[in-house]
């Protein structure tokens, strides 16, 4: 009995480390110094004190309806409302948990986000570790912890940020399993694409180009024909594995909720006619450029385009890939599409943006690299560079820190007019009230009522029609429906309020609040 338990307890602590070595492999890919880790680590700070910039700027209309109607309620709608696509479960979920434990403010809305922005710094860095030499590496979480527009899109508490997050992660493993294919990173594989799906469902897109990529090298590896099949038919069962858990996690909606067609056949994603999708996709194109050019100069846009095109055409000198990631991630959403017929929004497109800046940061240090091969000064490089990407980091967060006490900056920091109309609403809100607002003043004025502790319920819903004395009419001058008059007919209620006994209660900036009792008999 004794030597049966001393012959397995070396086989057991032979699995323990072997699934140890597994779980690390698939972050920390090199064994690079100790100081290039304590570089990265005050990138990612100098990365986070940035997005803290940005995270009590004026709640934004989908965050609000995020809160209201998802996050702020009980976890079983959460789970399992998916009346319209802004339910992004995941980052709900969380936003839920942090509100329930932290309080009301604004910034528990961004939190999740906010994290899962940072966490893509260090991300970034070992997923380039995998491609690229530790220098381009460095590089790129230098770049991605500063870039503009991902800085800029932290103070968005949606679920954009992990899907990004998720997609670096994915395309970590997805390089260790071209390189070994083993059980753990199949399941982290599989885990990671489920987690990205239950953040978004547009996780499709970079997935079936990270899982494109896979599939295409397991078919071109130097290996008997047998074995290439073998290694892909195992793929693509993690692939399927992937696509139960999001099954599952998408359960409560599908069983208990507003169903599966809520996910796959809502307003968003449902497939158009060939003539409205080609003519939807022109427009959104140069939309997606445009979002893409802001806030760089033109020579970075030229710069950063370069540095994509020496990515691309000399990666098998420029990284490690045996084929070009890059163009799988532009392959897959050409063919999905296409086949999907549908022309999504500009936002959806962000992982994609700084995979683009991921490659082009490579490529260009790469160059940078070589020039100092050629002259006999590797070690020096070496030895420079990463000083030189902590210096460029903690340069632009001392930019930022300056620029955000110019006014424009000051600016963008103040208070919203719906925030003041709230506290108006709060103080002289009477028993028979009811609120009427379209979006998105609604959903503004909405969510700063809830963190003063007035629930969604004083609203007037069309589907949910209320009895009541007296209307809170909240409107902007500058709107769509900037009249009283407007706004009630909306609601198709001329017979019940009279829009010339409006009286103004409330005005601050552009927003109006309007009084009206109920028509009498």
């Amino acid at each position: 009995m004794k030597h049966h338990l001393n012959s397995t307890s070396p086989q057991k602590s032979n699995l323990l480390r072997s699934t140890a070595d597994t779980l690390k492999s698939l972050f920390v890919t090199e064994g690079d110094p100790s100081h290039i880790y304590w570089m990265l680590g005050i990138i990612t700070l100098c990365g986070m004190a940035l997005r803290l910039f940005w995270i009590n700027r004026p709640i934004g209309y989908d965050e609000a309806y995020t809160f209201i109607y998802f996050a702020s309620r009980q976890f079983k709608y959460i789970l399992a409302d998916y009346h319209v696509p802004n339910n992004h479960i995941l980052n709900s979920l969380l936003i839920g948990i942090a509100y329930r434990i932290l309080g009301s403010h604004t910034w528990i809305v961004r939190l999740p986000a906010i994290i899962a922005s940072v966490l893509i710094i260090p991300a970034a860095y070992f997923t380039a570790r995998r491609f690229f030499s530790r220098s381009q590496a460095l590089a790129v979480s230098a770049v991605l912890a500063v870039y503009p527009s991902f800085v800029h899109s932290t103070a968005n508490g949606r679920g954009y940020m992990l899907v990004i997050l998720f997609s670096f992660v994915l395309a970590n493993i997805a390089g260790l399993l071209i390189k070994k294919q083993n059980l753990t990173a199949l399941l982290a594989y599989a885990i990671t694409g489920a987690l990205g799906f239950y953040s978004i469902p547009i996780f499709l897109y970079p997935m079936a180009g990270i899982s494109l990529w896979v599939a295409v090298t397991y078919l071109i590896i130097n290996e008997p024909w047998r074995d290439r099949m073998s290694k892909l038919a195992i793929f693509l069962g993690a692939c399927l594995v992937s696509g139960l858990l999001t099954l599952i996690l998408y359960s409560p909606v599908i069983i208990f909720g507003t169903g599966l067609n809520s996910i796959i056949n809502n307003d968003i994603v449902k497939s158009r006619d060939w003539s409205s999708f080609i003519e939807s996709l022109n427009p959104r194109i140069i939309k997606i450029q445009e979002d893409w050019k802001k806030d760089l100069p033109l020579s970075i846009q030229y710069l950063l385009s370069g540095g994509f095109l020496i990515s691309l055409f000399f990666y098998r000198k420029a990284s490690k890939q045996k084929l070009p990631l890059q163009l799988f991630l532009f392959l897959a959403v050409a063919i999905l599409l296409v086949l999907q017929r549908i022309a999504p929004l500009p936002r959806i497109w962000m992982y994609l943006e700084l995979f683009c800046v991921f490659f082009s940061v490579a490529g260009l240090v790469w160059v940078v690299e070589m020039l100092f091969i050629k002259m006999a000064k590797e070690t020096f490089f070496n030895k420079l560079f990463p000083i030189a990407a902590l210096l460029f980091t903690i340069a632009i967060l001392v930019s930022s820190a300056v620029n955000t006490q110019n006014p424009s900056a000051i600016a963008d920091q103040t208070v919203q007019p719906e925030q003041v109309a709230a506290e108006y609403i709060a103080s002289h809100l009477k028993t028979g009230d009811i609120i009427l607002a379209t979006g998105p003043v609604d959903m503004l004025t909405a969510y700063h009522l809830k963190i003063l502790g007035v629930a969604y319920d004083v609203f007037y819903q069309r589907k949910h029609p209320l009895e009541f004395q007296n209307a809170l009419v909240v409107l902007r001058v500058k709107g769509n429906f900037n009249t009283t008059e407007k706004l009630i007919e909306s609601y198709d209620l001329l017979s019940k309020l009279d829009p010339s006994e409006a009286e103004l209660v409330f005005e601050y900036g552009d927003l109006q609040v309007y009084s009206i009792q109920v028509r009498q008999p």
